[in-house]
């Protein structure tokens, strides 16, 4: 059978397996659901909750019409002054699918995975898009950096757990949608936040609301100071950002947004080795020290948005740029990269009574004038062992439609990405131009029988080689690697979620399946060389994941969220890796919350749990399993007179003191695998309202 054939048969089969598999769902979650909305129908309190919004999908879908897993998470003022947030982690943990480690390294950022997607990456993020006030900071080669982004001022975060391709597409294995934007029942203000802490931190927040019946703008702005956790790990950080929006007629609207972090210094000191790790988590590898290894960058970015209805339907431009200056000396090298990145897009939306229709039209771009040197110690630069300009462009075509029909919400959509990468360099022994396309469908069903939505999706995404990643290669030089093609995604899912309001119990539970083909794998060929990557196989990701939210009473509230994963290797070469887990996705994850709030204090105590897990693809290393405690106490108003409110608090992290790893380097060579959490930590400060 030709290989056409054989990929025609398999998604006949698919498509087949869906739609039996679909059915049987529907059926069951349905009998599932009917006693629980019996007991709520009879129950004298009711309590009518507004549908959320999910702008996350691109576009805004309510959360009680979208059929796919989703959470949202909104932090009004009381919980933003209550805590440091000096870490995603602190904002996502109560998502289930994601999974934000925190490398106690600003010159790598965070580690960010969803549902094992992006596990691969041995820095910044890789295989899934994050969005920061509409502007994807993932660029069109698929790279995202998440220094940007100031956690102490997210005020909204979507996450869509499955592959996304159809709304976002390359890498789109999931999405995180971040926002700084108060709601809309905030008032004007200014806020002022100073705190210090463990390891020399210290940080200075300022932040302006103001509004009027046309114009809503809101700024922020904030300075990092830390020595970290390890050796060779300072770090200073400054950000401010922008956002607002304009009613120019009552049909038109303008929104505007922009960004900027300026990063002098980030050491890096890298990872250990589980004896190193053990013996002294703080200590910096000393090539590394040498190296003067880390990185210093500055990035500004900027976006608006026009909408018009126009009766017949309504129009929406958005167009936004991004330029990023970094140096990162590495004890292998120098690299140097400016990066001019952006991209349009224009959509039309029509709605009918049952169904509603968006076409749109989408390009990227990147330029990314890079030049590597050799590292002669100290950061000093020696010979240029690459001096390239790379383009990647990126254009697309897409439709979504939405069709309802009583209790039942039908979503499909199609996509056809095609991404261009090119550069000038003279490239006589390798690729000076690889282009890839995909096409990316996508289908769900939702039924709301009362409060319970109960869904099934099937959707696609692809996840193209970055610039990075294909000049990166045994040999160097100039060009990009000819051999590496882009992953891809098909991912089922099925779940349901919804409200028990005679005890106000919210819960969502979800099952999905990820089939991952043609592998990129990371691979290190000496001691504190560069990674190179290679097409290598297949994964299957199989997981089920569980939230409950129980509002016990008005003053306390008990919020769990469990993920479960079974992420294994197929069909990859060598053969010896057949059926071992995939590294870096932790099969068991468990994150427990109580928040109290008796009278004027906020107090909350968290609560996790990962179990053990592999670093590298043999699964010889593995990382140990660990629970952590934190707790936090803030006196909500210290003062409130005269339109002034004062808010301290104290954090407390790892309040037992647990020796742990928080993050691991997949396959590093020579074992150097590890990243140490630090121990018992705490974060003091004050915030003041006007």
């Amino acid at each position: 059978m030709s290989n056409q054939n054989q990929k025609n048969c398999f998604c006949f089969h698919l498509v087949n397996a869906f739609t039996r598999y679909l059915l049987s769902c529907i059926i069951l979650l349905t009998l599932f659901t009917i006693p629980i909305h019996a007991q709520d129908t009879n129950d004298s309190l009711t309590v009518n909750l507004q549908p959320i919004e999910v702008t996350a999908m691109h576009s805004v879908v309510s959360s009680s019409d979208a059929p796919v897993a989703l959470s949202t998470i909104s932090r009004d003022l009381d919980e933003i002054n209550s805590s440091a947030t000096l870490s995603l982690e602190n904002i996502t943990r109560q998502m289930p699918g994601i999974w934000v480690n925190d490398r106690q390294n600003h010159a790598l950022g965070e580690r960010l995975t969803i549902r094992g997607v992006g596990w691969r990456a041995a820095f910044g993020v890789r295989g899934v898009q994050v969005v920061l006030n509409d502007i994807p900071i993932t660029v069109a080669d698929g790279q995202t950096m998440l220094n940007i982004v100031d956690p102490a001022f997210i005020r909204r975060a979507e996450l869509l757990r499955g592959p996304a391709a159809t709304y976002w597409g390359n890498s789109s294995g999931g999405v995180l949608y971040l926002s700084t934007k108060p709601g809309s029942d905030d008032q004007n203000n200014v806020r002022l936040k100073t705190m210090g802490g463990s390891f020399g931190t210290q940080k200075i927040e300022g932040e302006f609301s103001v509004r009027n019946s046309k114009h809503q703008m809101t700024g922020y702005t904030s300075y990092l100071n830390t020595d970290g956790y390890r050796d060779y790990s300072a770090a200073q950080v400054f950000r401010s950002g922008v956002t607002g929006a304009v009613n120019l007629t009552s049909k038109s609207r303008l929104k505007y947004q922009t960004s900027i972090i300026n990063m002098p210094k980030a050491q890096h000191p890298s990872a250990l080795t589980e004896q190193d790790a053990e013996n002294n988590p703080t200590k910096a590898v000393s090539s590394f020290v040498d190296a003067g290894a880390g990185k210093q960058l500055t990035q500004q970015q900027a976006g608006l948005s026009y909408m018009l209805d126009t009766g017949a339907g309504t129009i929406d431009i958005t167009g936004y740029g991004i330029y990023r200056d970094l140096n990162n000396p590495l004890p292998f090298g120098i690299i140097t990269v400016n990066r001019s990145a952006g991209g349009f897009r224009t959509t039309f939306d029509k709605d009918w009574e049952q169904l509603k229709m968006k076409i749109g039209v989408e390009t990227k771009f990147q330029i990314d004038d890079r030049e590597e040197f050799e590292n002669t110690g100290d950061a000093k630069r020696g010979a240029t062992t690459v001096d390239q300009v790379e383009k990647v462009w990126n254009q697309a075509i897409f439709s979504t439609a939405t069709y309802s029909m009583d209790k039942f919400n039908i979503l499909g959509g199609l996509r056809f990405d095609r991404i261009n990468f090119s550069t000038d360099a003279n490239t006589a022994s390798q690729s000076g131009n690889r282009t890839f396309q995909s096409v990316s469908p996508s289908l769900g069903i939702n039924y709301r029988p009362g409060n319970q939505n109960i869904f099934a999706n099937l959707s696609t995404s692809f996840e193209a080689p970055t610039t990075t990643e294909l000049v990166n290669r045994p040999g160097g030089g100039n060009g990009f690697n000819p051999n590496l093609k882009p992953e891809h995604t098909t991912g089922l899912e099925t779940g349901i979620r919804g409200r028990i309001e005679s005890s106000a119990l919210t819960y969502d539970l979800t099952f999905y399946r990820l089939w991952i083909d043609d592998l990129l794998f990371p691979y290190q060929l000496e001691t504190d060389g560069p990674t190179y990557y290679q097409n290598q196989g297949k994964t299957r990701h199989t997981g089920l994941e569980v939230q409950l939210r129980w509002q016990m009473r008005q003053d306390l509230r008990i919020s769990t969220t469990t993920t479960l994963t079974n992420a294994t290797f197929k069909e990859v070469r060598p053969d010896s890796l057949e059926g071992n887990e995939v590294p870096g996705i932790a099969p068991f994850r468990l994150n427990s919350n109580l928040r109290w709030t008796p009278g004027n204090f906020l107090l909350s105590l968290t609560y996790k749990h990962v179990s053990s897990y592999m670093a590298d693809n043999q699964n010889t290393a593995e990382n140990e399993a660990y629970n952590v405690f934190d707790a936090s106490f803030s006196l909500k108003r210290l003062i409130n007179t005269k339109g002034v409110e004062v808010q301290p608090f104290i954090d407390v992290n790892n309040l037992f003191d647990t020796r742990y790893n928080g993050s691991v380097t997949v396959n590093a060579y020579g074992g150097r695998y590890f990243e140490p959490a630090p121990g018992r930590s705490w974060q003091a400060g004050i915030s003041v309202n006007f």
